[in-house]
């Protein structure tokens, strides 16, 4: 694959994992969608404008070399039967969720009831998706990119939100590494949209510092979800008072 095109595949999908369009493009580059639409077909995109694509996202450049280096072998996301398969399985699924956050066979062995050879199985099924390369003496060789994802909506995603209703929230958050925070308030959508841009700059700083952070011993890392939220959003209890239902448009 050409250059141009490796530029292209991680810009197309770095934009789709921010939620972001040609006419979002269009609109922060003062250009019209039809000119962004051609410069991505034709190839003919200027450093200084993918410099400017790249701060949309909250990104730097060396940000976007990264994923190309990364994307010629590295998966950035399972197609959805695979992803249905997971979730079909909780052992696959905790395996998976282990080796994602770089962990060995021994402890994987060590901390779960998971037998050597039914481990070796799971380990094998996952080789078959590539999301690893399972080595000699059970090395595990992970091959997805930096930038890995769950399926928007998908059956990973889903099956994380049911059991963080039922689950992650049965807490005071009152321990030692524990934090809820609640912020009610109004927002134009420009102010609505630049929290957007903060929060996914945090999502960023979160998956930098579990990377950092895989080299430190399994006894100094804590499993962690970051849950956040937001969205235009008035309680039923109120919405119910108003005399006139739904004239109030977001825009």
């Amino acid at each position: 694959m050409k250059q141009t095109e490796l530029i292209l595949q991680a810009i197309k999908g770095l934009l789709k994992q921010h939620k972001l369009n040609y006419s979002h493009v269009a609109a922060h580059l003062d250009l019209s969608e039809s000119s962004v639409k051609r410069s991505f077909s034709q190839g003919q995109i200027s450093l200084s404008r993918l410099i400017k694509i790249c701060e949309m996202m909250d990104l730097e450049l060396v940000d976007l070399l990264q994923v190309i280096q990364n994307q010629s072998s590295d998966i950035i996301q399972l197609t959805e039967k695979q992803e249905k398969l997971m979730v079909s399985d909780v052992k696959l699924l905790l395996v998976t969720v282990c080796v994602c956050n770089h962990w060995t066979f021994k402890q994987i062995h060590q901390t779960y009831q998971i037998e050597e050879a039914e481990l070796v199985n799971v380990l094998l099924r996952l080789d078959r998706t590539d999301l690893i390369e399972l080595k000699p003496n059970n090395q595990i060789k992970l091959k997805i990119s930096p930038h890995f994802h769950w399926i928007e909506n998908g059956p990973i995603q889903k099956f994380f939100e049911q059991n963080i209703q039922q689950d992650f929230w049965q807490s005071q958050f009152i321990n030692p590494g524990e934090i809820r925070l609640l912020v009610n308030g109004m927002l134009s959508k420009k102010s609505n949209e630049l929290m957007q841009k903060h929060i996914n700059r945090l999502k960023q700083q979160f998956s930098q510092l579990s990377e950092q952070d895989k080299t430190l011993k399994l006894e100094q890392r804590h499993g962690t979800t970051l849950v956040i939220g937001m969205r235009p959003w008035e309680l039923t209890l109120f919405a119910d008072l108003r005399r006139q239902q739904d004239l109030k448009k977001y825009s």
